[in-house]
Formats: structure tokens, C-alpha cells, sequence
């Protein structure tokens, strides 16, 4: 056992990112001692920072059932309930946080978890009920914000306006505390006097862009119409603000403009990841490389793979887990989210390009992914077109977009982002040379806490004797 590289040694590899070999640390002290509380609670660990959530769970899952002291039982609980949280089983995370609490009832750190998993579940009733139980949560900026947000859900804006008053002016001010005392204005009908106060503060267009699209984002766009045209008065050119605009009106686009996604995603880098994956359910990466490792042929050991659009590195932290990936390129628009996918350290080589410039540019790949990127793209044509010839013979596209209502080919939505049909796709496919492989709706991500329904799709580039077959 003393010849074993310590497990302290395998938490300072696993903080560096290099994730297989504390990986591999933990791994011998477990065929050692299989029954190693600190190796597979470790283990469970490296495998939740890696981005590989399904071992994560299986690891930590086996970790809550070894006989420890309650207080370590406890943490392992709350990093299961994490795990959880990572691939959308929201229910049981909030079980296994509840259990944590049990446990360990005096953990702050436990109790704003188990909050804002109720705010991820929309439970607004109870989260307000908590704060009357434990009014310590008060002490908490983060938890009174939640407090505000469970009142305006319950329509008691005027009630949650009083409470973010206190926020404004706490040493404590966020601008998330801010954003959300905006909304609550416009949802009591004062939306002049909001105007009125960013005005007197002398307010940037920036900022106003930014606190519209939150209104939009978490209530109707419509509501955020006089914030929009407010920039467009300051900012006649500002593409983002009339895009948004067009949006609210129901005028359709052939695309968003590239300016207002790179300037979105810019703005939002920071709290974009967290905000994905704990507020709004979205694991659209993690189900996507489940989907694939059923697709893909197991003797396919070397992989070149293109991330369209791939932001904080979600979805190829989540591929690369689990798929034989010999190298991974990644572009976006964004420059910040390019520093934080950088951070994950699975890309081969990042570049801040579109999407059509970047497939031009690629050499062939075996697999190009695009999640939750076309709902910024109306005709899809044009892009299947370009994946095509950046495919090798045999080579998949596989991408989200948000599925259309109806039979209608795109539509513009008011929140700026574009919905596509299947008969839109597949007519998309059939125009580029490519087959769908696969085709199915999935849960994508909540919107206004309700389940925004999306498309998985998977398109084959055929394969050489394919293509002869097909045209002889």
C-alpha cells in the first residue's frame, strides 16, 4: 500500500484537470481496497469534473452506501446530488440533498443547494415556505434573490420589488439583484419609471441591452419592447436590439446577426454554463454522447471531430469522455466563451469563426457537432450543405435545434431564437446528399419553467460504396 501514490496526489492532479491519471491514482488504491470511502468518493469526483456525469453518479451512488461517520456520508450526498444535477435528474438530486440534510443539518453550503434546486424544479410555494422555517437563509444574498424570483413567480411582484430594494443598496449588489428588480417594475406596469431612473443614471446602451434580454428571458419579450427601442434609439445600427425587435414583431430573418450572438454570449460567458445546467435542465451534451456511443462503430478508434459553436466546451468535455476522439477542434463567435472552453482543456485547437467559415476551413472530419447553435439559423440548408462536404465518406452531423409547434418549415420566435420541423430538416439533408440516421424529439432545456421541446438529429455523409449503390 506504501508503494501507492497518495490519494492527496490525485486530488492535486484532478485540480490541474489532468484527469486520467487521477483517474487512474484512485483507481489502484480501489483494486486494493475496494471498500475505500476517500478513493471512490475521489473517484466520483474526478469523473463529475471531467464531464463524464454518468460514471460520477455510478461512483458516488456506491460511495453513499459505504458504513461511514454521518458527516462524511453527508458530503458525498450533496456531490451526488451535483452529479445528479449534471444530467438533468433534478427530482433526485433534490433527494439526495434532502438526505444530505438530515445528515448534516447545520451545512449552509448543503442548504443553498437544496434552494436552488427548488428554483431548477419551480417548487416557488416551498421556497418561500423555507425562508419562514429557516429565516437564517436571509443572511444569504443568493438566497434572498431566490426568495424575490419565487414571489414573482407567484405573482407577488409587488412583494419581491420591496425585498430587492434591500439587495440595491447591500454592499452585497449584483447586477442579477438589479436585473431582476427591472422586471418586477415592468411587471407592476412601471416601466416609464424605470426608463426614468437608467436614464438619470446616466445608463449604457450595453446595459440596457442586457437588462432587456433578461426581462425577455424570464417573462415576455413584449415586455422588454421599450428597453429595445430605447437602444435603438441611442443605437440605430445595433443589430442585437433590432433583431430582437424583428422578434417581438413577428418579422422572420434568415439568420440572427452574427454581432448580437457573439455580443449575447460575450456578455453572458460567466454565469452562461451554470445557468444552462442548473437553472434550465439543459443536457442536451450529455444525452447527445449517450445517443452516439450507440451510433458510432466501436472499431472507429480514431476520430477527428468538429464542435460547431461549442461555447464553454460542454458538449465536447462530454463526447470526449466517452468516445475514441483523436482530436477535437471547436469554434465560436464568442471570444470569452472560447477562454472558458480553453479551460477544459479537451480541444486540440480552438478558433473564433462562424460556422460556415470554420467548416470551409476544416479538413475532413469523421463527426461535426452543433448543440443548441442553429436555433440562430433559419434555413438549414445552406449549413448541411457545408457539414456535407466536410465530412469523410461515412462521417455524421449530429446537432439540437428547437422543434417547430407546427408543420411551418422556420419560424422566428420572440425570443430571437429560430424553431425548425423535421420536414424542413429533412428536406435540408436530402438537398446536401445527407441521410438521416436519427430523428427524435427530447426534452432541450426550460423555458419560462416550462419543457421546451427539441430535435436530436444525426445525419450520415454516405459512404463510398453507399453513393455508388445509390447511383447505379
Amino acid at each position: 500500500m506504501s508503494s501507492l501514490p497518495s490519494l492527496n496526489e490525485a486530488l492535486a492532479l484532478m485540480n490541474q484537470q489532468a484527469f486520467a491519471a487521477a483517474r487512474s491514482i484512485c483507481q489502484q488504491h480501489l483494486a486494493h481496497k475496494p471498500d475505500d470511502f476517500n478513493a471512490r468518493h475521489l473517484l466520483g469526483l474526478i469523473q463529475l469534473k471531467s464531464g463524464n456525469a454518468i460514471a460520477a453518479c455510478r461512483e458516488l451512488q456506491r460511495t453513499t452506501e459505504l458504513p461511514v461517520q454521518a458527516r462524511f456520508k453527508a458530503q458525498a450526498l450533496s456531490n451526488l446530488s451535483l452529479a445528479l444535477q449534471a444530467r438533468g435528474r433534478s427530482e433526485d438530486a433534490y433527494r439526495a440533498i434532502e438526505h444530505a440534510i438530515t445528515l448534516l443539518p447545520d451545512e449552509s453550503a448543503f442548504q443553498l443547494n437544496r434552494l436552488a434546486l427548488l428554483e431548477q424544479l419551480g417548487r416557488w410555494q416551498t421556497i418561500e415556505q423555507l425562508f419562514t422555517v429557516q429565516p437564517q437563509l436571509m443572511h444569504y444574498t443568493d438566497a434572498r434573490l431566490t426568495l424575490a424570483v419565487a414571489l414573482r413567480h407567484q405573482h407577488k411582484s409587488p412583494e419581491a420589488l420591496n425585498l430587492l430594494q434591500t439587495l440595491l443598496v447591500s454592499p452585497d449588489f449584483s447586477i442579477e439583484a438589479e436585473s431582476e428588480w427591472a422586471l418586477n417594475l415592468c411587471l407592476c406596469q412601471q416601466s416609464d419609471r424605470l426608463l426614468a431612473q437608467l436614464r438619470q443614471q446616466d445608463c449604457s446602451p450595453t446595459r440596457l441591452l442586457e437588462l432587456a434580454d433578461y426581462i425577455a428571458e424570464e417573462s415576455d419579450p413584449e415586455v422588454a419592447v421599450q428597453l429595445y427601442e430605447e437602444v435603438v434609439k441611442q443605437q440605430p445600427d445595433n443589430a442585437h436590439a433590432q433583431h430582437m425587435l424583428n422578434a417581438a414583431g413577428g418579422r422572420c430573418s434568415a439568420e440572427a446577426p452574427k454581432g448580437y450572438v457573439q455580443v449575447l454570449y460575450d456578455t453572458h460567458a460567466e454565469e452562461f454554463e451554470n445557468r444552462l445546467q442548473k437553472q434550465l435542465e439543459y443536457r442536451a451534451p450529455q444525452l447527445l454522447a449517450e445517443l452516439l456511443t450507440q451510433l458510432i462503430e466501436p472499431d472507429n478508434a480514431e476520430l477527428e471531430m468538429l464542435d460547431l459553436g461549442c461555447g464553454t466546451g460542454l458538449c465536447g468535455q462530454a463526447l470526449k469522455a466517452v468516445l475514441p476522439i483523436h482530436r477535437l477542434y471547436g469554434c465560436d463567435l464568442s471570444h470569452s466563451m472560447l477562454e472558458l472552453a480553453a479551460a477544459k482543456k479537451c480541444y486540440d485547437q480552438l478558433e473564433c469563426r462562424d460556422l460556415q467559415s470554420a467548416l470551409a476551413q476544416s479538413g475532413p472530419v469523421d463527426l461535426i457537432t452543433a448543440t443548441d447553435v442553429l436555433i440562430y439559423t433559419g434555413d438549414l440548408q445552406p449549413v448541411c450543405q457545408a457539414a456535407a462536404r466536410a465530412l469523410r465518406a461515412g462521417g455524421q452531423f449530429a446537432f439540437t435545434v428547437e422543434a417547430a409547434e407546427d408543420d411551418q418549415a422556420v419560424s422566428l420566435q420572440s425570443s430571437g431564437r429560430f424553431r425548425h420541423s423535421q420536414s424542413h430538416i429533412e428536406a435540408a439533408a436530402a438537398v446536401a446528399g445527407l441521410h438521416v440516421k436519427y430523428c427524435a424529439t427530447f426534452p432541450l432545456r426550460l423555458e419560462h419553467q416550462r419543457q421546451l421541446t427539441g430535435l436530436m438529429v444525426v445525419l450520415e455523409r454516405p459512404s463510398q460504396a453507399e453513393g455508388n449503390n445509390a447511383s447505379s
